[in-house]
């Protein structure tokens, strides 16, 4: 990534290959993959910002909000709370339609 490079939403870090770390006010670090992290955020019509975004994602330790979103090259961490398979993201995709 050049000096110069903004990386302010889902789709530019997915642009560069980044993923997002997420870093709790308790402690908890967690790297997310960007590309699925931008998928279930567009299934729930978020708005992909990460400024935005840091409002909407909670921590799974204590439950709190306004985590810190930085972006990193490090590979994600093995457990997400995203569907593994296509299939499990269409079923996701209806049961969020209604």
């Amino acid at each position: 990534m050049g000096a110069n490079t903004r990386l302010d939403s889902l789709s530019d870090l997915i642009k560069h290959k980044a993923n997002v770390k997420l870093i709790c006010p308790c402690g908890r670090v967690h790297i997310f993959d960007a590309a699925r992290l931008n998928r279930y955020a567009l299934l729930r019509s978020w708005n992909t910002q990460l400024e935005a975004l840091r409002y909407r994602v909670r921590c799974a330790e204590c439950q709190g909000r306004g985590v810190r979103l930085k972006a990193t090259p490090e590979p994600p961490t093995p457990a997400d709370p995203f569907p593994r398979t296509e299939v499990e993201w269409k079923r996701l995709h209806r049961r969020l339609r209604g």
